[in-house]
């Protein structure tokens, strides 16, 4: 079979498992938790995906909320995205409307969409990944949202379709956080999405990853971080290499400041 019909095959398969995920009347909940699934719609989701700042539990403090570090297509092209607001919906508590930005190279594009709740869990004593005892009062989930999002510029329009996860906890008050009770110990990340992205009118779907911290799953995704293969630097991922912290070289703060840059206003 020629490549581009098993390209083709891959796609429809893809597509295939993806609907019969997201249309299922069953609702499951992560693998390793009790379902949560009825509980997570009195919880307003927002500030998991769009806050201003980050609480970081574990080392109390807050920082800048992240910005998703994204691969797209066969050579891994840096993607970025940013969600400008994110509302839940007044009529149907597992709905949220998104907009927000993406970038590709210099090429910005405006994005609305919506982000729909189709699993949740909170984890069994003794299977969380990580351990909680440290953490008293504090009780541990996943939600599985399906993501579809429409970008658009003046001359094309493309979607963004897929499956994003998401870590989150509930303290002694009953408030849903991001999870950060783990953050900076070695494979932290949080909101991870897998999809595919396809320009309208156009046959060809490229794979898209991204997420908070890490692109898990991926050949970036490191111990440590995100470690960029060097033969993918020149696909938009230079700056990123170069902003050296202890490195005071006009390139490395260059690069720094290029990485700090809000580059969606």
């Amino acid at each position: 079979m020629k490549k581009s019909n098993l390209n083709m095959v891959y796609t429809l398969l893809y597509w295939l498992g993806i609907t019969l995920l997201f249309n299922s009347n069953a609702i499951a909940q992560p693998a390793g938790t009790t379902n949560f699934y009825s509980n997570i719609k009195g919880y307003n989701l927002a500030s998991l995906w769009h806050a201003d700042k980050l609480r970081l539990i574990s080392l109390k403090r807050t920082d800048p909320f992240p910005e998703p570090y994204g691969i797209l297509g066969k050579n891994n092209q840096r993607f970025y995205i940013h969600y400008t607001t994110v509302t839940k919906d007044a009529t149907n508590p597992y709905l949220y409307k998104v907009e927000g930005k993406t970038r590709t190279g210099n090429q910005v594009r405006t994005f609305t969409g919506t982000i729909t709740v189709k699993q949740a869990g909170i984890f069994k004593p003794g299977n969380n990944p990580y351990a909680p005892e440290p953490y008293k009062g504090y009780r541990r989930g996943k939600l599985v949202g399906q993501v579809v999002l429409t970008e658009a510029n003046t001359s094309v329009s493309s979607t963004i379709t897929g499956e994003l996860t998401t870590d989150f906890c509930i303290n002694s008050q009953n408030q849903l956080l991001y999870d950060t009770l783990d953050f900076g110990m070695d494979g932290y990340a949080n909101n991870s999405f897998t999809g595919l992205y396809k320009a309208n009118g156009s046959k060809a779907t490229q794979k898209l990853h991204y997420g908070d911290y890490d692109i898990t799953g991926s050949e970036f995704s490191d111990e440590g971080g995100i470690a960029v293969p060097s033969q993918y630097e020149k696909y938009g991922w230079k700056s990123f290499v170069d902003a050296i912290p202890s490195d005071l070289r006009p390139a490395s703060k260059a690069a720094i400041a290029e990485e700090k840059r809000q580059w969606w206003k």
